[in-house]
Protein backbone atom coordinates (compact mmCIF):
# COMPACT_ATOMS: atom_id res chain seq x y z
CA UNK A 1 0.00 0.00 0.00
CA UNK A 2 1.43 2.93 -0.59
CA UNK A 3 0.89 6.80 0.55
CA UNK A 4 -1.55 6.45 3.35
CA UNK A 5 -1.28 3.18 5.07
CA UNK A 6 -4.93 1.90 4.17
CA UNK A 7 -5.73 0.78 7.68
CA UNK A 8 -9.85 1.02 6.44
CA UNK A 9 -12.51 0.46 9.13
CA UNK A 10 -13.43 -3.06 9.25
CA UNK A 11 -17.20 -3.29 9.21
CA UNK A 12 -18.47 -4.65 11.95
CA UNK A 13 -15.28 -6.64 13.94
CA UNK A 14 -12.92 -3.89 13.79
CA UNK A 15 -11.04 -3.57 17.64
CA UNK A 16 -12.97 -0.14 18.72
CA UNK A 17 -10.12 2.26 17.79
CA UNK A 18 -10.88 5.46 15.26
CA UNK A 19 -10.52 5.03 12.49
CA UNK A 20 -9.20 8.11 10.50
CA UNK A 21 -12.36 9.12 8.10
CA UNK A 22 -14.48 5.98 9.08
CA UNK A 23 -17.08 8.19 11.08
CA UNK A 24 -18.29 10.25 7.40
CA UNK A 25 -17.43 7.33 5.28
CA UNK A 26 -20.87 6.21 4.16
CA UNK A 27 -22.48 10.22 3.75
CA UNK A 28 -22.01 12.31 0.64
CA UNK A 29 -19.19 15.18 0.92
CA UNK A 30 -20.74 17.50 -1.62
CA UNK A 31 -19.20 20.81 -1.47
CA UNK A 32 -15.89 19.93 -0.45
CA UNK A 33 -12.65 21.19 -1.33
CA UNK A 34 -11.38 17.75 -2.51
CA UNK A 35 -14.65 16.26 -3.44
CA UNK A 36 -14.34 12.69 -5.09
CA UNK A 37 -14.51 12.72 -8.91
CA UNK A 38 -17.17 9.44 -9.06
CA UNK A 39 -19.22 7.81 -6.54
CA UNK A 40 -18.27 4.50 -7.59
CA UNK A 41 -15.31 3.04 -9.17
CA UNK A 42 -15.64 -0.68 -10.01
CA UNK A 43 -12.87 -2.81 -11.44
CA UNK A 44 -13.79 -5.99 -13.52
CA UNK A 45 -16.19 -6.16 -15.93
CA UNK A 46 -17.52 -9.67 -15.46
CA UNK A 47 -21.40 -9.92 -14.88
CA UNK A 48 -20.79 -8.92 -11.10
CA UNK A 49 -19.06 -5.76 -12.19
CA UNK A 50 -21.33 -4.64 -15.40
CA UNK A 51 -24.16 -5.88 -13.02
CA UNK A 52 -22.57 -3.26 -10.13
CA UNK A 53 -21.89 -0.44 -12.76
CA UNK A 54 -25.72 -1.42 -14.54
CA UNK A 55 -26.96 -0.70 -10.75
CA UNK A 56 -24.92 2.49 -9.96
CA UNK A 57 -26.46 4.37 -12.59
CA UNK A 58 -29.96 3.10 -12.15
CA UNK A 59 -29.67 4.04 -8.65
CA UNK A 60 -28.19 7.54 -9.40
CA UNK A 61 -24.80 7.35 -8.95
CA UNK A 62 -21.99 8.12 -10.62
CA UNK A 63 -19.71 5.41 -11.86
CA UNK A 64 -16.74 4.67 -13.17
CA UNK A 65 -15.49 0.16 -14.43
CA UNK A 66 -12.05 -0.62 -15.76
CA UNK A 67 -10.98 -3.72 -16.45
CA UNK A 68 -6.98 -5.01 -17.29
CA UNK A 69 -7.84 -6.86 -20.00
CA UNK A 70 -8.16 -5.33 -23.53
CA UNK A 71 -11.13 -6.62 -23.98
CA UNK A 72 -14.06 -8.96 -23.64
CA UNK A 73 -13.50 -12.80 -23.88
CA UNK A 74 -15.60 -15.33 -26.39
CA UNK A 75 -15.11 -17.83 -24.40
CA UNK A 76 -18.66 -18.87 -22.91
CA UNK A 77 -17.03 -19.72 -18.71
CA UNK A 78 -20.15 -19.88 -16.76
CA UNK A 79 -23.24 -21.16 -17.84
CA UNK A 80 -25.83 -21.22 -16.29
CA UNK A 81 -28.52 -18.36 -15.16
CA UNK A 82 -30.63 -19.29 -12.30
CA UNK A 83 -34.48 -18.06 -11.26
CA UNK A 84 -33.48 -15.23 -8.46
CA UNK A 85 -30.78 -13.88 -11.01
CA UNK A 86 -33.54 -13.68 -13.85
CA UNK A 87 -35.20 -11.80 -11.07
CA UNK A 88 -32.78 -9.47 -10.57
CA UNK A 89 -32.35 -9.03 -14.68
CA UNK A 90 -35.94 -8.22 -14.93
CA UNK A 91 -35.34 -5.24 -12.23
CA UNK A 92 -32.25 -3.82 -14.28
CA UNK A 93 -34.32 -4.83 -17.65
CA UNK A 94 -32.02 -6.90 -19.50
CA UNK A 95 -33.80 -10.46 -18.56
CA UNK A 96 -36.08 -10.55 -21.70
CA UNK A 97 -32.82 -10.20 -23.74
CA UNK A 98 -31.12 -13.06 -21.52
CA UNK A 99 -33.90 -15.25 -21.49
CA UNK A 100 -34.17 -14.97 -25.67
CA UNK A 101 -30.45 -15.70 -25.69
CA UNK A 102 -30.59 -18.58 -23.88
CA UNK A 103 -32.07 -22.64 -23.89
CA UNK A 104 -34.20 -23.85 -20.70
CA UNK A 105 -33.36 -27.04 -19.32
CA UNK A 106 -36.39 -29.29 -19.85
CA UNK A 107 -34.74 -32.51 -17.76
CA UNK A 108 -31.58 -34.08 -15.68
CA UNK A 109 -30.87 -37.42 -16.21
CA UNK A 110 -28.65 -39.15 -14.35
CA UNK A 111 -26.79 -42.51 -15.47
CA UNK A 112 -24.87 -44.72 -13.71
CA UNK A 113 -24.20 -48.82 -14.95
CA UNK A 114 -26.21 -51.18 -13.51
CA UNK A 115 -29.38 -48.93 -12.44
CA UNK A 116 -31.76 -47.82 -14.56
CA UNK A 117 -31.25 -43.73 -15.49
CA UNK A 118 -33.04 -41.65 -13.29
CA UNK A 119 -34.98 -38.34 -15.18
CA UNK A 120 -35.42 -35.47 -13.14
CA UNK A 121 -38.49 -33.19 -15.21
CA UNK A 122 -36.80 -29.31 -13.62
CA UNK A 123 -39.68 -27.47 -15.53
CA UNK A 124 -42.34 -29.79 -13.91
CA UNK A 125 -40.59 -29.19 -10.38
CA UNK A 126 -43.10 -27.18 -7.85
CA UNK A 127 -40.91 -23.95 -8.49
CA UNK A 128 -43.83 -21.48 -6.57
CA UNK A 129 -44.21 -17.79 -7.30
CA UNK A 130 -41.47 -17.15 -9.89
CA UNK A 131 -41.78 -15.84 -13.03
CA UNK A 132 -38.56 -17.71 -14.28
CA UNK A 133 -39.05 -21.55 -13.38
CA UNK A 134 -36.32 -23.21 -14.95
CA UNK A 135 -32.19 -23.12 -15.11
CA UNK A 136 -31.53 -21.53 -18.43
CA UNK A 137 -28.42 -21.77 -20.54
CA UNK A 138 -26.18 -19.26 -21.66
CA UNK A 139 -22.84 -18.79 -22.52
CA UNK A 140 -21.56 -15.89 -19.79
CA UNK A 141 -20.35 -13.86 -22.72
CA UNK A 142 -23.63 -13.56 -24.09
CA UNK A 143 -24.37 -12.12 -20.64
CA UNK A 144 -22.06 -10.03 -20.70
CA UNK A 145 -22.47 -8.48 -24.16
CA UNK A 146 -26.18 -7.80 -23.01
CA UNK A 147 -25.23 -6.27 -19.81
CA UNK A 148 -22.32 -3.96 -21.21
CA UNK A 149 -24.70 -2.82 -24.12
CA UNK A 150 -27.32 -2.38 -21.58
CA UNK A 151 -24.60 0.31 -19.42
CA UNK A 152 -23.73 1.69 -22.81
CA UNK A 153 -26.73 2.15 -23.82
CA UNK A 154 -27.16 4.01 -20.35
CA UNK A 155 -24.56 6.79 -20.94
CA UNK A 156 -21.45 4.03 -19.31
CA UNK A 157 -18.70 2.59 -20.81
CA UNK A 158 -15.89 -0.01 -19.78
CA UNK A 159 -12.54 1.46 -19.93
CA UNK A 160 -10.64 -1.52 -21.07
CA UNK A 161 -6.53 -2.23 -20.47
CA UNK A 162 -6.53 -0.23 -17.55
CA UNK A 163 -5.25 -1.67 -14.47
CA UNK A 164 -5.41 -1.05 -10.75
CA UNK A 165 -2.08 -0.79 -9.12
CA UNK A 166 -2.92 0.27 -5.53
CA UNK A 167 -5.33 1.65 -3.26
CA UNK A 168 -5.19 4.71 -0.32
CA UNK A 169 -7.02 6.65 1.93
CA UNK A 170 -8.29 9.81 0.06
CA UNK A 171 -6.54 13.23 0.97
CA UNK A 172 -4.88 13.98 4.78
CA UNK A 173 -6.60 10.82 6.67
CA UNK A 174 -9.29 10.12 4.48
CA UNK A 175 -11.15 13.31 5.72
CA UNK A 176 -12.68 13.93 2.91
CA UNK A 177 -14.56 10.62 2.13
CA UNK A 178 -12.90 8.97 -0.65
CA UNK A 179 -10.56 6.69 -1.75
CA UNK A 180 -7.48 7.46 -3.86
CA UNK A 181 -7.16 4.81 -6.81
CA UNK A 182 -3.92 4.51 -8.51
CA UNK A 183 -4.64 3.46 -11.85
CA UNK A 184 -2.27 2.07 -15.00
CA UNK A 185 -3.55 2.88 -19.06
CA UNK A 186 -2.11 0.11 -21.55
CA UNK A 187 -0.03 2.88 -23.01
CA UNK A 188 1.73 3.12 -19.51
CA UNK A 189 -0.44 6.64 -18.20
CA UNK A 190 -0.89 6.96 -14.81
CA UNK A 191 -3.89 8.16 -13.30
CA UNK A 192 -4.86 9.26 -9.63
CA UNK A 193 -9.26 8.90 -9.22
CA UNK A 194 -11.14 9.76 -5.98
CA UNK A 195 -13.97 7.64 -5.34
CA UNK A 196 -16.48 7.35 -3.18
CA UNK A 197 -16.50 4.02 -3.23
CA UNK A 198 -13.79 1.24 -4.43
CA UNK A 199 -15.92 -2.31 -5.48
CA UNK A 200 -13.52 -5.27 -6.18
CA UNK A 201 -15.00 -7.41 -8.83
CA UNK A 202 -12.04 -8.26 -10.10
CA UNK A 203 -11.85 -12.35 -9.59
CA UNK A 204 -10.38 -14.97 -7.45
CA UNK A 205 -6.56 -12.97 -7.64
CA UNK A 206 -8.17 -9.63 -6.64
CA UNK A 207 -6.19 -7.00 -6.93
CA UNK A 208 -8.62 -4.56 -5.09
CA UNK A 209 -8.63 -7.36 -2.07
CA UNK A 210 -5.43 -7.72 -2.00
CA UNK A 211 -4.70 -3.38 -1.88
CA UNK A 212 -7.53 -3.33 0.80
CA UNK A 213 -5.91 -5.34 2.88
CA UNK A 214 -8.00 -8.12 2.92
CA UNK A 215 -7.50 -12.00 2.62
CA UNK A 216 -8.80 -15.08 1.10
CA UNK A 217 -7.44 -18.44 2.09
CA UNK A 218 -7.82 -20.54 -0.45
CA UNK A 219 -8.21 -24.41 0.12
CA UNK A 220 -7.03 -27.07 -2.55
CA UNK A 221 -10.51 -29.59 -3.10
CA UNK A 222 -7.91 -32.09 -4.11
CA UNK A 223 -9.44 -32.71 -7.79
CA UNK A 224 -8.57 -31.89 -11.68
CA UNK A 225 -11.45 -31.55 -14.01
CA UNK A 226 -11.29 -30.85 -18.07
CA UNK A 227 -14.29 -28.46 -19.12
CA UNK A 228 -15.16 -28.08 -23.57
CA UNK A 229 -17.61 -26.44 -25.65
CA UNK A 230 -18.04 -29.14 -28.15
CA UNK A 231 -20.07 -29.73 -31.13
CA UNK A 232 -21.07 -33.39 -31.52
CA UNK A 233 -22.69 -35.73 -34.17
CA UNK A 234 -24.43 -38.06 -31.46
CA UNK A 235 -28.39 -37.35 -30.94
CA UNK A 236 -28.90 -36.42 -27.91
CA UNK A 237 -32.20 -34.52 -26.32
CA UNK A 238 -30.77 -31.07 -27.18
CA UNK A 239 -32.59 -29.41 -23.99
CA UNK A 240 -31.70 -32.13 -21.32
CA UNK A 241 -28.75 -32.43 -18.80
CA UNK A 242 -26.61 -35.46 -18.70
CA UNK A 243 -24.74 -36.61 -15.97
CA UNK A 244 -22.96 -40.20 -16.01
CA UNK A 245 -21.89 -41.82 -12.45
CA UNK A 246 -19.27 -44.62 -12.88
CA UNK A 247 -15.95 -45.70 -11.19
CA UNK A 248 -13.93 -43.93 -14.12
CA UNK A 249 -15.24 -40.48 -12.69
CA UNK A 250 -17.94 -38.12 -12.65
CA UNK A 251 -18.84 -36.91 -16.52
CA UNK A 252 -21.51 -33.83 -17.11
CA UNK A 253 -22.92 -32.89 -20.48
CA UNK A 254 -24.80 -29.95 -20.34
CA UNK A 255 -26.92 -28.56 -23.24
CA UNK A 256 -25.78 -24.97 -25.10
CA UNK A 257 -28.47 -23.04 -26.89
CA UNK A 258 -26.17 -23.59 -30.01
CA UNK A 259 -27.51 -26.62 -31.73
CA UNK A 260 -25.12 -29.33 -31.13
CA UNK A 261 -23.04 -27.61 -28.99
CA UNK A 262 -22.54 -28.97 -25.87
CA UNK A 263 -19.99 -28.60 -22.70
CA UNK A 264 -18.68 -31.22 -21.87
CA UNK A 265 -17.45 -31.75 -17.57
CA UNK A 266 -15.36 -34.12 -16.36
CA UNK A 267 -13.60 -35.11 -13.32
CA UNK A 268 -10.07 -36.65 -14.28
CA UNK A 269 -9.00 -39.09 -11.11
CA UNK A 270 -5.81 -39.09 -10.19
CA UNK A 271 -4.55 -35.98 -12.39
CA UNK A 272 -2.13 -33.95 -10.98
CA UNK A 273 -2.65 -30.55 -10.97
CA UNK A 274 0.22 -29.29 -13.49
CA UNK A 275 0.01 -32.54 -15.38
CA UNK A 276 -0.89 -31.14 -19.17
CA UNK A 277 -3.19 -32.88 -20.70
CA UNK A 278 -4.84 -32.57 -24.61
CA UNK A 279 -8.26 -31.54 -25.01
CA UNK A 280 -8.67 -32.23 -28.44
CA UNK A 281 -11.45 -34.16 -30.32
CA UNK A 282 -10.22 -37.70 -29.87
CA UNK A 283 -9.64 -37.29 -26.22
CA UNK A 284 -12.93 -36.11 -25.65
CA UNK A 285 -14.48 -38.65 -27.76
CA UNK A 286 -12.27 -41.76 -25.99
CA UNK A 287 -13.37 -39.96 -22.74
CA UNK A 288 -17.09 -39.96 -23.28
CA UNK A 289 -17.07 -43.52 -24.77
CA UNK A 290 -15.66 -44.71 -22.10
CA UNK A 291 -18.01 -43.32 -19.33
CA UNK A 292 -21.27 -42.98 -21.49
CA UNK A 293 -20.49 -45.27 -23.86
CA UNK A 294 -21.97 -42.66 -26.14
CA UNK A 295 -20.28 -42.30 -29.85
CA UNK A 296 -20.28 -38.69 -29.44
CA UNK A 297 -18.13 -37.57 -32.43
CA UNK A 298 -16.69 -34.34 -31.22
CA UNK A 299 -15.46 -31.54 -33.19
CA UNK A 300 -15.54 -28.01 -33.42
CA UNK A 301 -14.23 -27.49 -29.90
CA UNK A 302 -13.96 -23.64 -29.57
CA UNK A 303 -13.38 -23.64 -25.45
CA UNK A 304 -11.04 -25.97 -23.32
CA UNK A 305 -9.91 -25.43 -20.08
CA UNK A 306 -8.12 -27.84 -17.55
CA UNK A 307 -8.73 -26.51 -13.95
CA UNK A 308 -7.50 -28.09 -10.58
CA UNK A 309 -10.66 -26.92 -7.96
CA UNK A 310 -10.09 -24.77 -5.02
CA UNK A 311 -12.57 -22.99 -2.31
CA UNK A 312 -12.14 -19.77 -0.30
CA UNK A 313 -14.34 -17.00 1.22
CA UNK A 314 -12.91 -13.72 2.08
CA UNK A 315 -12.53 -12.90 6.05
CA UNK A 316 -14.15 -9.24 5.21
CA UNK A 317 -16.64 -8.20 2.38
CA UNK A 318 -15.74 -4.44 3.40
CA UNK A 319 -13.22 -2.71 4.66
CA UNK A 320 -14.21 1.53 5.01
CA UNK A 321 -15.15 2.74 1.52
CA UNK A 322 -13.59 -0.56 0.01
CA UNK A 323 -15.83 -3.47 -1.32
CA UNK A 324 -15.49 -7.09 -2.69
CA UNK A 325 -18.27 -9.08 -5.04
CA UNK A 326 -18.48 -12.20 -7.07
CA UNK A 327 -15.33 -13.83 -6.98
CA UNK A 328 -13.01 -11.88 -5.74
CA UNK A 329 -15.32 -12.31 -2.21
CA UNK A 330 -15.68 -16.25 -3.16
CA UNK A 331 -14.46 -18.92 -5.21
CA UNK A 332 -15.46 -22.63 -5.18
CA UNK A 333 -16.37 -25.51 -6.90
CA UNK A 334 -19.03 -25.02 -9.95
CA UNK A 335 -20.95 -27.73 -9.52
CA UNK A 336 -24.65 -26.20 -9.19
CA UNK A 337 -23.74 -22.83 -11.41
CA UNK A 338 -23.64 -20.75 -8.29
CA UNK A 339 -20.64 -18.41 -9.36
CA UNK A 340 -21.96 -15.93 -11.65
CA UNK A 341 -25.44 -16.00 -10.04
CA UNK A 342 -24.13 -15.14 -6.38
CA UNK A 343 -21.84 -12.19 -8.00
CA UNK A 344 -24.55 -10.70 -9.64
CA UNK A 345 -26.84 -10.86 -6.55
CA UNK A 346 -24.05 -9.77 -4.34
CA UNK A 347 -24.00 -6.73 -6.53
CA UNK A 348 -27.56 -6.26 -6.54
CA UNK A 349 -27.21 -6.35 -2.91
CA UNK A 350 -24.66 -3.40 -2.59
CA UNK A 351 -25.43 -0.78 -4.73
CA UNK A 352 -28.84 0.13 -3.63
CA UNK A 353 -27.28 0.17 -0.23
CA UNK A 354 -24.78 2.55 -1.37
CA UNK A 355 -26.97 4.64 -3.51
CA UNK A 356 -28.87 5.39 -0.14
CA UNK A 357 -25.97 6.14 2.53
CA UNK A 358 -24.87 8.64 -0.63
CA UNK A 359 -28.07 10.95 0.53
CA UNK A 360 -27.95 9.39 4.22
CA UNK A 361 -26.49 10.66 7.72
CA UNK A 362 -23.11 9.23 8.52
CA UNK A 363 -24.07 7.05 11.71
CA UNK A 364 -27.16 5.08 9.40
CA UNK A 365 -24.98 5.02 6.52
CA UNK A 366 -22.51 2.67 8.34
CA UNK A 367 -25.12 0.93 9.22
CA UNK A 368 -26.49 0.23 6.15
CA UNK A 369 -22.96 -0.64 4.41
CA UNK A 370 -22.18 -2.74 7.20
CA UNK A 371 -24.98 -4.72 6.36
CA UNK A 372 -23.63 -5.87 2.99
CA UNK A 373 -21.47 -8.02 4.69
CA UNK A 374 -23.72 -9.62 7.25
CA UNK A 375 -26.20 -10.54 4.62
CA UNK A 376 -24.03 -11.34 1.53
CA UNK A 377 -20.96 -13.14 3.01
CA UNK A 378 -23.26 -16.17 5.16
CA UNK A 379 -24.86 -17.20 1.48
CA UNK A 380 -21.47 -17.57 0.40
CA UNK A 381 -19.98 -19.38 3.41
CA UNK A 382 -23.87 -21.63 2.73
CA UNK A 383 -22.26 -22.28 -0.66
CA UNK A 384 -18.87 -22.76 -0.63
CA UNK A 385 -19.47 -25.22 2.13
CA UNK A 386 -21.95 -26.73 0.01
CA UNK A 387 -20.85 -27.11 -3.24
CA UNK A 388 -17.17 -28.28 -1.28
CA UNK A 389 -19.54 -31.05 0.16
CA UNK A 390 -20.73 -32.31 -3.12
CA UNK A 391 -17.50 -32.22 -4.97
CA UNK A 392 -16.12 -33.95 -2.51
CA UNK A 393 -19.08 -36.71 -3.23
CA UNK A 394 -18.48 -36.79 -6.78
CA UNK A 395 -14.91 -36.92 -7.09
CA UNK A 396 -14.07 -39.03 -4.31
CA UNK A 397 -10.84 -41.19 -4.54
CA UNK A 398 -11.35 -44.76 -4.81
CA UNK A 399 -12.69 -46.21 -7.84
CA UNK A 400 -15.09 -48.41 -5.58
CA UNK A 401 -16.17 -46.00 -3.96
CA UNK A 402 -16.79 -43.84 -7.16
CA UNK A 403 -18.83 -46.96 -8.14
CA UNK A 404 -21.25 -47.23 -4.22
CA UNK A 405 -22.08 -43.36 -5.33
CA UNK A 406 -23.31 -44.80 -8.88
CA UNK A 407 -25.68 -46.87 -6.44
CA UNK A 408 -27.12 -44.90 -3.98
CA UNK A 409 -27.41 -41.37 -6.38
CA UNK A 410 -30.29 -42.69 -8.54
CA UNK A 411 -31.78 -43.97 -5.38
CA UNK A 412 -31.70 -40.45 -3.61
CA UNK A 413 -32.16 -38.56 -6.78
CA UNK A 414 -35.59 -40.51 -7.17
CA UNK A 415 -37.28 -38.90 -3.96
CA UNK A 416 -39.16 -36.10 -4.64
CA UNK A 417 -38.53 -33.61 -1.85
CA UNK A 418 -34.49 -34.13 -3.33
CA UNK A 419 -35.82 -33.44 -6.58
CA UNK A 420 -37.86 -30.29 -5.00
CA UNK A 421 -34.37 -28.97 -4.18
CA UNK A 422 -33.14 -28.92 -7.97
CA UNK A 423 -35.74 -25.84 -8.29
CA UNK A 424 -36.20 -23.42 -5.97
CA UNK A 425 -32.95 -23.98 -4.14
CA UNK A 426 -30.17 -24.30 -7.21
CA UNK A 427 -32.64 -22.08 -7.88
CA UNK A 428 -31.59 -19.36 -5.15
CA UNK A 429 -35.07 -18.06 -4.49
CA UNK A 430 -35.11 -19.41 -1.09
CA UNK A 431 -32.16 -17.40 0.18
CA UNK A 432 -32.91 -14.70 2.73
CA UNK A 433 -31.20 -13.37 5.28
CA UNK A 434 -32.77 -14.35 8.47
CA UNK A 435 -31.05 -12.67 10.83
CA UNK A 436 -32.78 -9.18 9.26
CA UNK A 437 -29.44 -7.43 10.12
CA UNK A 438 -28.71 -3.61 10.19
CA UNK A 439 -30.71 -3.29 6.88
CA UNK A 440 -34.25 -4.63 7.86
CA UNK A 441 -36.10 -4.43 11.30
CA UNK A 442 -38.76 -6.44 13.23
CA UNK A 443 -42.03 -5.19 14.29
CA UNK A 444 -45.39 -6.59 14.77
CA UNK A 445 -46.73 -10.74 14.25
CA UNK A 446 -44.93 -12.43 12.00
CA UNK A 447 -42.31 -10.02 11.63
CA UNK A 448 -39.77 -12.36 12.93
CA UNK A 449 -40.13 -14.27 9.98
CA UNK A 450 -40.69 -11.87 7.42
CA UNK A 451 -37.51 -9.49 7.61
CA UNK A 452 -34.66 -10.31 5.60
CA UNK A 453 -36.71 -12.69 3.13
CA UNK A 454 -37.41 -12.24 -0.14
CA UNK A 455 -40.60 -11.10 -1.31
CA UNK A 456 -43.06 -13.92 -2.72
CA UNK A 457 -44.37 -12.88 -6.36
CA UNK A 458 -47.65 -14.16 -7.00
CA UNK A 459 -49.22 -13.40 -10.12
CA UNK A 460 -52.03 -10.93 -9.54
CA UNK A 461 -55.84 -11.51 -10.74
CA UNK A 462 -57.19 -9.23 -13.17
CA UNK A 463 -54.65 -9.33 -15.87
CA UNK A 464 -52.80 -7.28 -12.98
CA UNK A 465 -49.20 -9.09 -13.73
CA UNK A 466 -46.90 -10.22 -10.93
CA UNK A 467 -46.56 -8.47 -7.85
CA UNK A 468 -42.85 -7.07 -8.35
CA UNK A 469 -44.37 -5.81 -11.55
CA UNK A 470 -46.04 -3.03 -9.48
CA UNK A 471 -43.23 -2.49 -7.34
CA UNK A 472 -41.36 0.69 -7.38
CA UNK A 473 -38.41 0.78 -9.68
CA UNK A 474 -36.26 2.36 -7.67
CA UNK A 475 -36.71 2.81 -3.67
CA UNK A 476 -38.81 0.88 -1.62
CA UNK A 477 -42.52 0.26 -1.67
CA UNK A 478 -45.38 -0.59 1.15
CA UNK A 479 -47.56 -3.94 0.24
CA UNK A 480 -50.63 -3.22 2.57
CA UNK A 481 -53.61 -6.05 2.29
CA UNK A 482 -56.41 -4.04 2.13
CA UNK A 483 -59.90 -6.15 3.61
CA UNK A 484 -63.13 -4.95 2.38
CA UNK A 485 -64.36 -2.51 5.87
CA UNK A 486 -61.44 -1.63 6.65
CA UNK A 487 -59.45 1.80 5.66
CA UNK A 488 -56.05 2.99 4.96
CA UNK A 489 -54.51 6.19 4.83
CA UNK A 490 -54.55 6.97 0.91
CA UNK A 491 -51.46 6.01 -1.05
CA UNK A 492 -50.48 9.93 -0.68
CA UNK A 493 -50.92 10.26 3.14
CA UNK A 494 -47.84 11.13 5.22
CA UNK A 495 -48.35 8.38 7.24
CA UNK A 496 -46.68 6.25 4.07
CA UNK A 497 -43.37 9.08 4.82
CA UNK A 498 -43.73 9.20 0.85
CA UNK A 499 -43.10 5.71 0.00
CA UNK A 500 -45.27 3.99 -2.83
CA UNK A 501 -48.22 2.03 -1.98
CA UNK A 502 -49.61 -1.17 -3.38
CA UNK A 503 -52.64 -2.30 -1.79
CA UNK A 504 -53.89 -5.77 -2.21
CA UNK A 505 -56.97 -7.26 -2.10
CA UNK A 506 -57.70 -10.67 0.02
CA UNK A 507 -57.64 -12.53 -3.08
CA UNK A 508 -54.43 -11.11 -4.33
CA UNK A 509 -52.53 -11.61 -0.87
CA UNK A 510 -53.66 -15.22 -0.59
CA UNK A 511 -50.75 -15.14 -3.04
CA UNK A 512 -48.29 -14.55 -0.55
CA UNK A 513 -47.73 -17.71 1.38
CA UNK A 514 -44.85 -18.07 3.33
CA UNK A 515 -43.76 -16.47 6.68
CA UNK A 516 -44.33 -12.77 7.66
CA UNK A 517 -47.71 -12.23 5.75
CA UNK A 518 -50.39 -12.75 9.10
CA UNK A 519 -48.98 -9.06 9.51
CA UNK A 520 -51.02 -6.57 6.68
CA UNK A 521 -48.28 -4.17 5.79
CA UNK A 522 -45.03 -4.93 4.42
CA UNK A 523 -42.06 -2.93 3.85
CA UNK A 524 -40.17 -4.18 0.47
CA UNK A 525 -36.64 -2.98 0.18
CA UNK A 526 -35.16 -2.18 -3.47
CA UNK A 527 -33.78 -5.72 -3.96
CA UNK A 528 -37.18 -7.38 -3.22
CA UNK A 529 -36.67 -8.72 -0.23
CA UNK A 530 -38.80 -7.57 2.85
CA UNK A 531 -37.27 -4.81 5.28
CA UNK A 532 -39.89 -5.36 8.55
CA UNK A 533 -43.73 -6.15 8.58
CA UNK A 534 -46.08 -5.20 10.77
CA UNK A 535 -49.87 -4.12 11.83
CA UNK A 536 -49.24 -0.18 10.87
CA UNK A 537 -46.98 2.03 9.08
CA UNK A 538 -45.57 3.39 11.84
CA UNK A 539 -44.59 0.45 13.67
CA UNK A 540 -42.66 -0.78 10.54
CA UNK A 541 -41.24 3.20 10.13
CA UNK A 542 -39.74 2.49 13.57
CA UNK A 543 -38.30 -0.55 13.19
CA UNK A 544 -36.08 0.60 10.57
CA UNK A 545 -35.83 4.46 10.78
CA UNK A 546 -32.91 4.25 12.70
CA UNK A 547 -31.11 2.65 10.00
CA UNK A 548 -32.14 3.92 6.49
CA UNK A 549 -34.24 6.67 5.19
CA UNK A 550 -35.98 4.53 3.17
CA UNK A 551 -38.41 7.28 1.65
CA UNK A 552 -35.59 9.46 0.36
CA UNK A 553 -35.92 9.42 -3.37
CA UNK A 554 -32.39 9.32 -5.80
CA UNK A 555 -30.99 12.53 -6.00
CA UNK A 556 -30.89 11.80 -9.74
CA UNK A 557 -32.55 9.00 -11.11
CA UNK A 558 -30.36 7.35 -14.01
CA UNK A 559 -31.65 6.34 -17.03
CA UNK A 560 -30.74 2.42 -16.78
CA UNK A 561 -34.44 1.75 -15.37
CA UNK A 562 -35.84 -1.18 -15.64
Amino acid sequence: MTGHPMPLDDGPEHDGRATPGAAASGAGTAGRRNAPDVDVLIVGAGPTGLTAACEARRHGLTARIVDRATGRSGFSKALVVHARTMEVFETMGVADRVRAAGARFAALNVNTRNRAPVRVDLLGLPWGDTAYPFWLSVPQYATEHILESHLTAGGGEVEWGVALKDLREGGEGGGDGSVEAMLEHGDGRRETVRARWVIGCDGGRSRVREAAGLRLDRSDAGAVFVLADVLTTADLTEDEGHVFLGPEGLLLIVPMPEPRRWRVIAHVPGARGEERLTLDAPFLDELIRRRAGIAFGSHGVTWQSRFALGHGLADHYRRGRVFLAGDAAHIHSPVGGQGLNTGVQDAHNLLWKLAAARRTEPARAEALLDSYEAERRPVARAMVCGTARATRALTTRTGMTRALLGTVAPTLLGRRPVQARLGRGVGMLDIGYPDGGPAAGRTGRGARTAAGRRLPNPVLGDGGGRLHQRLAPLGFTWVVRARPGETWPAGDDRAWAGIPVVFLSDEEWAGLSGPGTAAPVILVRPDRYIAAAGSTAASVLSAVGPRMLPGTAPRRPGRLTG
